[in-house]
């Protein structure tokens, strides 16, 4: 299996289009797309950006390992990777309500 199929993977995993996986990336959508048709290999800035949106690299290249990292390898508690996994299943747009909603949260909570 090659990083195009890998890729495909990862948008089936996470119920993403190319266009949610770009957003997730910051990587253009005909780049991305270029990526997971097989046109073109990510090069090492397309590869950072993939493994900041939680892809495992080491999956990604040689398909051994987990296909995301493991969140609860890190310092936090359960409940907060309970949320990180809430977080990644909701869609893009959902996602921006809860950042907006979550800022104003957290201010309103430092003003008391």
């Amino acid at each position: 299996m090659c990083i195009s199929e890998r890729l495909r993977q990862v948008c089936e995993a996470k119920n993403w289009k190319i266009k949610d996986f770009a957003e997730q990336t910051g990587i253009a959508y005909r780049t991305l797309q270029g990526y997971v048709g097989g046109e073109r290999e990510p090069n090492a800035e397309g590869m950072t950006a993939i493994a900041k949106a939680g892809v495992n690299l080491n999956w990604l290249v040689s398909g051994e390992g987990e296909m995301f990292h493991d969140i609860s390898n890190c310092e936090l508690s359960e409940k907060e990777i309970e949320l990180i996994q809430h977080y990644r299943k909701m869609s893009n747009d959902i996602q921006k309500v809860f950042d907006v909603s979550f800022e104003q949260l957290s201010k309103s909570k430092s003003e008391l």
